[in-house]
């Protein structure tokens, strides 16, 4: 009956709502899979409704992804999206899609379609989701700052907001810890990408002082990812043992996550090892970790990865190795892979620092495969 429909899917999201608390606040990722699989044992053949897209949506997007390709979840994600509009569950459609394509932005899918994609989006999502609207604003300022372009998504709020330091003073005010810390997390991006350490860990201290913001989530992935890359870099100018032990305390937990899909983390893992090697230094053990890991981001298909393993190669040739002529190799196929992944501001900055251009070895029109190409 309906009647039993229903509780059953009510079931299935308290299930679901345990997983989640075992993951978020016990880092108990096996328990925490175990709940979410029993919800969705519950939904199997059962219709959609909108609690079962709710359902959906926080087993996906927070608890599986941490077992799943990212891109997998991504795809699991927009179908929940379409789902929920069918259903008329307008809010968890706009979290379906905006988490979807969040994750198909960390995981280096073209940031040009991605930015059409956020832009053509931003009207209904506002219209049905305001918190998901700003949220999709910030993902677009970074994809904008990547690429070295303006879509110009504020536009979005009629005047309301011009900028994300005009939402810092809403979330400050109506204290929204969730988009507070979703700010300083697209900075900390943002200034990672920018080669700008400096106030990439500025932020990063900002992002640490919010509670919430150190709950597991997809952002917590990068974040723990890039902190770490910019704490080895750091020690290797300052020699500070501090650096040194937030690059090992990221090294650290992502081997936790390693366990449990090494598709999403193991070419992560090996740049922090390549990294920390550079520090020792330990040229050989470096330069066989560098290459390692270019190879698991070519094969998981991450070409931004891809890309900075190559840039970070290179700058380890070229400042430890002193071998400048194979430095400008890696770093020409750095330049290579951000053109590809559309982070024409990127390879613009690679040109300016180094004074290469990818075409001078590798044609543009003869790029480098992206992910399982053969």
């Amino acid at each position: 009956s309906l009647k039993n429909h229903i509780h059953e899917t009510e079931s299935a999201f308290a299930f679901a709502g345990f997983g989640y608390f075992h993951v978020v606040f016990k880092q108990d990722y096996v328990r925490g899979k175990y709940w979410a699989d029993v919800a969705l044992r519950i939904l199997k053949q059962k219709r959609a409704i909108s609690a079962t897209v709710r359902v959906e949506w926080l087993v996906h997007g927070h608890i599986l992804m941490w077992f799943s390709p990212l891109k997998e979840t991504s795809r699991k994600l927009f179908e929940t999206y379409h789902l929920s509009m069918q259903v008329g569950d307008f809010r968890t459609a706009m979290f379906s899609l905006n988490l979807s394509t969040r994750f198909a932005v960390f995981e280096g899918e073209n940031l040009q379609i991605l930015s059409r994609s956020i832009g053509s989006n931003l009207k209904n999502m506002l219209k049905h989701n305001s918190e998901c609207a700003k949220l999709a604003v910030l993902d677009a300022v970074m994809v904008d700052e990547i690429r070295g372009e303006d879509s110009t998504p504020f536009a979005v709020f009629d005047g309301l907001f011009l900028n994300d330091d005009d939402l810092m003073k809403d979330a400050l005010l109506k204290k929204n810890m969730n988009l507070l810390s979703n700010i300083y997390l697209r900075r900390f991006f943002s200034s990672f990408w920018a080669g700008d350490h400096s106030s990439a860990e500025s932020c990063s201290e900002n992002i640490l002082s919010i509670p919430s913001a150190k709950r597991p989530k997809l952002l917590s992935i990068y974040f723990t990812f890039f902190r770490g890359l910019i704490a080895f870099q750091q020690y290797r100018k300052n020699q500070s043992d501090d650096d040194l032990q937030k690059g090992i305390c990221a090294i650290n937990t992502i081997e936790v996550w390693l366990k449990y899909s090494p598709s999403n983390f193991e070419n992560k893992l090996i740049l922090l090892y390549a990294e920390q090697q550079a520090s020792l230094p330990n040229i050989q053990a470096a330069r066989n970790l560098y290459d390692a890991s270019i190879k698991s981001a070519r094969d998981n298909g991450r070409v931004h990865e891809q890309g900075l393993a190559c840039e970070l190669m290179g700058k380890f040739l070229m400042s430890v190795a002193n071998d400048f002529i194979c430095a400008k190799e890696y770093l020409k196929k750095a330049q290579l892979c951000y053109l590809q992944w559309g982070a024409r501001k990127k390879a613009s900055m690679l040109s300016k620092d180094y004074g290469i251009k990818a075409d001078d070895v590798y044609p543009l029109s003869n790029p480098l495969k992206h992910g399982r190409d053969s």
